[in-house]
């Protein structure tokens, strides 16, 4: 709910509509509860037929909702569509492009990006840089290019001042986002100490400096 309102409040949302993302960021799983423990909690990876299981909650959740959907209209709109995707790969109806209300596509993408920070049985819960990078390189077509860039503005995938390494090795400190390109931040770098000397810095723009990328955040501490 938290991470949906902050892209909603990018996309310029009114005070109001924010109430309504917050609200509908809360129940959108609902139906989940519908599901045997067995299935929700199951650590292995799951049979097909699970899978199609758990892939009918939105419809679970939008019955148990039935009764107060008249009031809440948009909360029943999203838990039915808050896992179809832009391409049309998500369910339960293969929805795609404008078919998926606005709302919905917000809720869905906060919901992926939590879920890829979490743990799960066949790899390791990812750090939130780490989070919305993938999402970046992989969720183009999944979700629309102005709600990730939203996501992007709200929570900087490298913050100013966060310490990476770079493919030559060397580390440097984020000095400077780069908007339209945020893997390319402008970057403090320090350069080798030279006879015991304390080392100087150089500050690169990985947005001109194409042969360099960051590959890992290096830890506080």
């Amino acid at each position: 709910a938290i991470v949906s309102v902050k892209i909603a409040e990018a996309l310029r949302y009114e005070s109001a509509m924010l109430e309504q993302v917050a609200l509908a960021g809360l129940l959108h799983d609902l139906g989940m509860f519908v599901l045997p423990d067995a299935l929700v909690y199951k650590t292995g990876t799951l049979t097909e037929e699970e899978l199609q299981d758990m892939r009918e909650h939105p419809q679970h959740g939008a019955r148990l909702f039935k009764d107060v959907g008249e009031v809440y209209p948009w909360v029943g709109k999203v838990i039915l569509q808050e896992h179809e995707r832009w391409d049309g790969t998500g369910y339960p109806k293969r929805l795609a492009g404008n078919q998926i209300d606005e709302m919905a596509l917000i809720i869905g993408l906060a919901d992926v990006f939590d879920a890829l920070m979490n743990l799960r049985p066949y790899r390791r819960g990812m750090s939130p840089h780490q989070a919305i990078r993938a999402l970046l390189i992989s969720g183009k077509t999944v979700f629309p290019y102005h709600l990730l860039k939203a996501l992007v503005e709200q929570l900087s995938i490298y913050p100013l001042g966060t310490t990476v390494r770079l493919n030559t090795g060397e580390t440097g400190i984020v000095s400077q986002l780069n908007r339209q390109y945020p893997l390319r931040p402008i970057l403090q770098v320090m350069q080798q100490a030279v006879s015991g000397h304390v080392s100087a810095s150089k500050i690169v723009d990985l947005r001109a400096e194409t042969s360099l990328h960051i590959v890992e955040v290096v830890p506080i501490g």
